[in-house]
């Protein structure tokens, strides 16, 4: 179910609520709608829309720090991926190789990490990045560095190497990170349950109607 769907069907569950609220309040008995029912009523709210309230702040700033991790990251990947695309560029012709696997990796991090937004099947090689890296990694160690600059290229090589394997397993599992199902349920079920009670206490006309749309 995509966020939109979810929006909606959330939306109307709480017209229902409300409706089904009015529906019973008509049901009931007149005595059990008097000051007594509505003062415990409106203390059970109160603590309900209190704890709805805390979850969803927990819920705000948990998606507002595993964003904020997520770009910085992102940058460093970026950063990375660049930084070993110029040090191929530098090491000369031997790297030529090398430099196809990396833009084939680059291609396939994107597919795999955002199905949703980007296709990217023309990527010459098919396979997951982490066997792309590890054969990046195989392909640095197999270069013969013949002046002190090569040499020195192939160990910054290395070193890129080991932080794209780390940096893959931190964004990959960033952007799947998700809020967990059960507190958006316990918020949706919280709010339900208030606008329930909203049906059963509110007056029956038309302002009211619009006012709780």
């Amino acid at each position: 179910m995509d966020i939109w769907t979810s929006i909606v069907a959330t939306f109307a569950l709480m017209l229902v609520a409300a409706g089904a609220g009015s529906l019973l309040a008509r049901r009931l008995p007149e005595a059990w709608l008097g000051e007594g029912s509505i003062m415990s009523l409106k203390a059970s709210m109160a603590m309900v829309s209190t704890m709805s309230a805390l979850l969803l702040g927990l819920m705000v700033n948990s998606a507002r720090y595993n964003f904020s991790e997520a770009y910085s990251d992102v940058q460093k990947y970026a950063a990375s991926i660049q930084l070993t695309d110029l040090e191929l560029l530098n090491y000369g012709a031997a790297a030529c190789g090398l430099r196809h696997t990396l833009q084939d990796y680059g291609q396939q991090l994107l597919a795999e990490t955002w199905q949703n937004n980007v296709d990217f099947s023309q990527a010459r090689t098919d396979g997951s990045t982490l066997k792309m890296i590890l054969r990046l990694d195989s392909q640095v160690r197999a270069l013969e560095p013949s002046t002190e600059s090569e040499k020195q290229a192939r160990l910054s090589l290395l070193a890129f190497a080991h932080q794209l394997v780390e940096y893959r397993w931190k964004v990959s599992g960033l952007a799947r990170t998700a809020t967990p199902a059960i507190f958006i349920i316990v918020v949706i079920s919280w709010f339900t349950l208030l606008f329930l009670y909203l049906g059963v206490f509110a007056p029956r006309n038309p302002l009211v109607a619009v006012g709780h749309v």
